[in-house]
Parts: C-alpha cells; sequence; structure tokens
C-alpha cells in the first residue's frame, strides 16, 4: 500500500466509510466533516490531509474529535505506526496543528458536551422532533423559526437543544450560540431592573440575548406571568427573527395550554414548527440503557437491561439514574459483573422501595389525601367543592410531573370524562407556584408533598 492508492477516488472514499464505522458517527456528520477531505500527501510518516475548510479553528475540531481514528485506519493499511495532519484547503503545506484560540472560541460553556445527535436515542417517541432538529440546525434561522420542542421531564429537550447548539458551533465555529433556561432569562431581566434599569445594565443584557446566531431559552413556562421578563423576551425574540437568527424554545407543555400567555407570544411561536417527545418505549428504553452502560465502562446483561427497561417507564433521566445506582454498588462492594440479582439489590430502593415510598399515582393520591385531610372517595367523585377541588388539583399536577403520564392517563386514573379538566389544573397550580405573591401557599405544599413522596423527610 502506498501513497499513489490513497490517491485513487474510489479506495479513499472506502477509507474515510471505514473510519466513519470506526468512529461510530451519524450520515450526517460523515456529510460535514469526511466527505470533503482530499488525501494530500504521504511523506515518512505523517499523512497530509486537506479538508475544504478554510478556519483553523476547524482543525481543532478535527483533531480532537477524529484524528486518532484516522491514524487507526490509515495505519492499518499502510501496515505502520503514521501520524495525520489535517490542512486548510489554502495550506501549502504542514502548518501546526491548530487548535481553536482561546480568545476566539465561542462561549458555549453553557453546552453539555455529552449532548450531541450522535448519543442521542432515536425512538417512535421522539423521532420527530429529532428529524426536524436536525434539519434546524444543518439551516439555522431558515428552516423552522422558531422551534418550540415540548414534553415531559427527562425525556430529551435539553438533549436535543444541545445537539443543535453544538452541530451549528461544528459547522462554523465563528456562530455565537447561547443556552439559558427561562429562570436564567429572568434572573438577568432582574439584575438588569435591579440596576435602575439604566442605559449600560440594559445595554449589557441587550448585547447578551440579542447578538447571538442561536437563542436557546428551555424551560420558558418559567417567564410566563412575569410582566417584565415577557416583555423583553418579546423584544428579543423580534430582533432576532426579524435578523434571521434561530430560536429554539422548550417547555414542559404546548404554548397553547398557558392560558395567561398573550396573543402576541402564541402568534409569534406559531410562525415555526412545535414538536413533542413522549415517554419511550420498551424498545427505546433499551437502547438508551446499551448506550448509557458503554458510555460509563458499565458491563451489564441483557437480562438486567430488560429487567430496568421492564420496570422503568417515565423518563431518560430515571434509565441512567438506575445504572449509576448499580455501577455504584458495584464499586463499593469490588463486583465485577453484576448478575440480575445483584441489580435489584442495587436497585431495591429504586424500582421496589417499600409501598409506603414507592410513587405511584395511588401512592400520590394518598399522600396529597393525607396533607389535606381530605378522603379519597371524596377526591375520587364528582364533587366541585372548593376544599376537594383544590387537593384534587394538586394530585393532577403531580402526577403529571413525577411520574410523566399523559393528561388522558391522568384522567382516566380520577375517572373523569376530559382530559382537558386536567390539563387545565396542571396549569392553574404551575401558574400558582410560580407566582410570586399568590403562589406561596401552593408552592411549598407541595414542595412538602414531594418531599414525602421521594423520602426526603426520612432521610
Amino acid at each position: 500500500m502506498n501513497a499513489e492508492d490513497f490517491k485513487n477516488e474510489e479506495y479513499w472514499v472506502e477509507i474515510k466509510k471505514k473510519i466513519q464505522r470506526e468512529s461510530n458517527v451519524s450520515d450526517i456528520t460523515y456529510h460535514l466533516w469526511f466527505e470533503h477531505l482530499e488525501f494530500h500527501e504521504l511523506s515518512g510518516d505523517t499523512v497530509y490531509i486537506k479538508t475544504e475548510k478554510d478556519d483553523e479553528r476547524a482543525l481543532g475540531y478535527l483533531n480532537n474529535k477524529f484524528k486518532l481514528y484516522f491514524e487507526t485506519v490509515i495505519g492499518e493499511e499502510l501496515g505502520r505506526i503514521i501520524s495525520v495532519v489535517f490542512l486548510l484547503s489554502n495550506a501549502e503545506h504542514t502548518p501546526a496543528q491548530a487548535q481553536i484560540p482561546e480568545e476566539n472560541r465561542i462561549d458555549n460553556d453553557t453546552l453539555n458536551p455529552d449532548y450531541t445527535f450522535e448519543s442521542f436515542v432515536v425512538g417512535k417517541n421522539n423521532m420527530m422532533a429529532h428529524q426536524v432538529s436536525v434539519a434546524v440546525a444543518e439551516d439555522p434561522g431558515k428552516t423552522w423559526n422558531p422551534l418550540y420542542i415540548y414534553g415531559g421531564p427527562g425525556l430529551g429537550k435539553t438533549h436535543l437543544m444541545h445537539s443543535i447548539g453544538h452541530f451549528i458551533i461544528n459547522k462554523d465555529p465563528s456562530k455565537k450560540v447561547i443556552y439559558v433556561t427561562g429562570s436564567d432569562f429572568t434572573n438577568d431581566v432582574i439584575e438588569s431592573l435591579r440596576s435602575g434599569n439604566s442605559v449600560a445594565s440594559m445595554s449589557k443584557l441587550r448585547e447578551k440575548y440579542r447578538s447571538v446566531d442561536v437563542l436557546m431559552i428551555d424551560d420558558i413556562q418559567f417567564i410566563i406571568g412575569k410582566e417584565s421578563t415577557q416583555e423583553e423576551f418579546f423584544h428579543t425574540f423580534n430582533t432576532l427573527h426579524d435578523a434571521g437568527k434561530q430560536i429554539i424554545i422548550a417547555s414542559d407543555r404546548n404554548f397553547k395550554e398557558f392560558k395567561t400567555l398573550d396573543e402576541r407570544y402564541v402568534s409569534r411561536f406559531a410562525w415555526g414548527m412545535v414538536v413533542d417527545i413522549t415517554p419511550p418505549d420498551y424498545e427505546t428504553r433499551s437502547a438508551i440503557l446499551k448506550n448509557y452502560a458503554e458510555k460509563i465502562n458499565l458491563k451489564i446483561s441483557e437480562e438486567i437491561i430488560d429487567y430496568v427497561a421492564s420496570n422503568m417507564k417515565s423518563n431518560v433521566r430515571e434509565l441512567e439514574g438506575s445504572l449509576k445506582k448499580i455501577q455504584g454498588y458495584i464499586k463499593l462492594f469490588n463486583i465485577k459483573e453484576p448478575d440480575l440479582e445483584i441489580a435489584k439489590e442495587a436497585l431495591k430502593d429504586y424500582i421496589y422501595p417499600s409501598e409506603s415510598n414507592k410513587i405511584t399515582f395511588d401512592r400520590i393520591v394518598d399522600v396529597v389525601c393525607q396533607e389535606c385531610n381530605i378522603s379519597k372517595e371524596a377526591i375520587l367523585s364528582n364533587k366541585r367543592t372548593a376544599e376537594i377541588v383544590y387537593p384534587r388539583h394538586i394530585i393532577m399536577y403531580l402526577a403529571y410531573d413525577m411520574l410523566g403520564i399523559t393528561y388522558k392517563q391522568i384522567a382516566e386514573y380520577l375517572k373523569r370524562s376530559d382530559h382537558t379538566t386536567v390539563l387545565s389544573a396542571c396549569n392553574k397550580i404551575a401558574e400558582d407556584i410560580n407566582s410570586n405573591k399568590s403562589g406561596k401557599n401552593t408552592r411549598e405544599k407541595v414542595e412538602s408533598i414531594k418531599k414525602i413522596l421521594t423520602g426526603a423527610l426520612n432521610e
């Protein structure tokens, strides 16, 4: 094998495809980073590869992510250890292997490096959201702007948002991407107001949020009802959208379910694409567990995968948390490879807690009834007095928040004929909790009940 072989286009494509398989990257990443790489020169034990990109920061990404795979595969083909150097399209020969200069880096430390499209497990529950997110990442500001993703906690909304951010930055490191939560945005607005709403403080706030190429706000529900924050977001949205910048929003529910949301926000959210994520099915849960086990270097059997996937059904965080529990247990007791009985023991307080602490719909009903001094029969009745409706609404809210089940399922549990009643109740409790004045009692009540349900009061 010599340099001439690598200059053969078909053979070079075969090499790159092999590297794609070895590095386990998607076709999207291949198209973005591998497809246009050209074999340039073999000199001694160094292989020079040219990229069509002309930004040295791109070299940093190639070196950090793929250099080792190229060296391994090409080295195997040549039958010796080699080094790979990536060159810019306009490079004459062999520049130093560039890294992204710190002063030129995008301030993207708000993005989780583990949250990429490659690490996102696609199933029936999130396929549409994934496909739309990829499309937005490939053509930000033009395809579906804004993008609004909604679903229960721990289902992958944040993962998709970060994946979009990483994809855009990797494609063009000069892009400025910012990810914040609704609480972060609110706190920044409050801090600006505390400074006397001065020109300097407001300019700083607007520079942060209106000079970006991509703005991602997670948990947007936390700004609903906060007048100053909503107003600032409205103008920020308009500024970015008019400039063709991408806006991505995530929430625990569809924006149409916010009864207090002004029509001008509803119309703007409707300009783009709205997608939802639901709890994963068994196959997707199994795939998530296998991926995460590999990531944390945990060797577990198919039997354990099946056990966890069959018993943990609400969200991804719980699935990953169960594997962390097993990993911690086997490290503590110096066990090399856990069997099913060891896994069950490790998860006995996670999957099979005592009946008094196990979080189920019935358990939520029992605790709320106890804390609100109301009977279960009254909750399940058709009575609509205030002393019954309030705890019933709390039950609906907690079931949706903690169990990750649908409004329709909650309605069925409580023998309600219409799931919109549940939707309305969840909105009402959420609004009370987020209210700085009137929601204090509700917030304290819900937090107290949550502590009882999670066993926090007994720790």
